[in-house]
């Protein structure tokens, strides 16, 4: 196989051969375009480009159907945006090159070496809030996919256990990331750095944080899915059971479905019908009933009163008054890392820990749920319980 010798080279191919290379493309759930199809409406026949595109592996034959090679279908799902596999691995191996990139950077000891290390480091940091805001969302599509579209009971539950795997692959590898910013290298993200890294690193952990949240709420939904594939397959397996029991004359000896159907009235449980009856013309103009109702709309219509509109109130002094307003943000995750140095349970470090503001029991209760669900991982939950501002609380602490 050839290779490009320049990305002259590739881009002229492309933009050459572009109208076989998007039909490959849209069609590559379903390859159905051979060899002497492409010659005839594709490449004007002439079989050198055909043998240029394979001998350079942009295409590849297979089972007699030419189809795009996987290298260039990756390139095209990824920058479109519409691959269906969740790549996990990849950003596993954006965390190992940051690691890696880190440790060259505070080995070296030239500053352009720095510097070259760490635009590579900076790179990374953008691929890897990228890799995980993709992979969140073809998650969250191919479980919509699997729900709506898989008609086998079986192969959906299946699926959806697989992309549940999937986002907790995903969870972790985020938890693995924050590690890497809080402890792993704590020496390279510390207070020293510049302002450039800084920002990316900000922009990383927001985006990480986002991705974390979608992730709960994909939990949650594949729970609900999970739950209402249960109840339908119960459902299918009575009706199927009925069913059979009434092809062999024997449902109403074995069920109480006559019963049941003389009981239950469902069709009282349903919304009235409305019938939108429109009037024809002869009956509004040639009948009484029909002259009185134009008569009362056309009188509603011309009444000032019929669309007053109320004027909003003005704001007030106050209202209009500049200012800013200023709010503390918790940080999760400091709160964490001197929890996991305690020999404390949860809720009582909570209670001792100094905070900027004051804590009520409500703030307190929600900081305590929001740790013990963001750090799960971290601690350690007993079975023990106890009681306090009228609630009660499992004890948790530091693995």
């Amino acid at each position: 196989m050839n290779a490009f010798s320049d990305i002259d080279s590739l881009l002229r191919v492309i933009s050459r051969e572009k109208d076989i290379l998007r039909f490959l493309f849209v069609s590559r759930k379903a390859p159905s375009l051979r060899a002497e199809q492409a010659m005839e409406h594709f490449l004007s026949q002439d079989s050198r480009r055909l043998d240029y595109l394979l001998d350079h592996g942009v295409i590849r034959e297979a089972d007699g159907l030419l189809v795009l090679e996987d290298t260039y279908l990756r390139f095209f799902e990824e920058v479109l945006e519409v691959n269906e596999e969740i790549n996990v691995l990849s950003v596993k191996q954006h965390i190992d090159a940051l690691n890696e990139n880190i440790e060259l950077w505070l080995t070296v000891g030239s500053d352009a070496r720095k510097h070259r290390y760490m635009g590579e480091i900076l790179r990374i940091l953008r691929s890897i809030a990228l890799s995980t805001h993709r992979n969140v969302i073809d998650l969250k599509r191919a479980i919509d996919s699997t729900y709506k579209n898989e008609r086998d009971y079986a192969v959906k539950r299946k699926r959806l256990e697989n992309l549940d795997r999937k986002r907790a692959d995903i969870a972790l590898l985020i938890k693995e990331a924050e590690k890497l910013f809080d402890e792993r290298q704590r020496v390279f993200f510390g207070p020293s750095m510049d302002a450039h890294l800084k920002e990316t690193v900000s922009m990383v952990r927001d985006s990480l944080t986002e991705a974390y949240h979608g992730l709960l709420e994909l939990d949650r939904q594949i729970i609900v899915y999970l739950n209402k594939i249960e109840a339908e397959q119960r459902l299918v397996e009575k009706i199927r059971r009925i069913k059979y029991l009434k092809d062999q004359l024997v449902w109403e000896s074995s069920t109480d479905v006559i019963w049941a159907l003389q009981t239950h009235r469902p069709a009282f449980l349903e919304k009235r019908p409305w019938y939108n009856c429109l009037p024809s013309l002869e009956a509004l103009t040639n009948t009484p009933d029909g002259i009185a109702a134009l008569k009362e709309a056309h009188t509603a219509l011309k009444s000032p009163t019929a669309r007053r509109k109320t004027d909003p109130e003005p704001l007030s002094p106050e209202e209009l008054s500049r200012g800013a307003v200023v709010r503390d943000t918790l940080n999760t995750f400091e709160v964490r890392n001197a929890f996991l140095g305690s020999s404390q349970d949860l809720m009582t470090f909570i209670g001792n820990y100094h905070f900027s503001e004051p804590m009520t029991p409500e703030d307190t209760l929600t900081l305590f749920c929001r740790l013990a669900v963001e750090f799960d991982e971290d601690f350690r939950i007993t079975g023990e319980y106890r009681e306090a501002e009228g609630f009660l609380y499992p004890l948790i602490y530091p693995r």
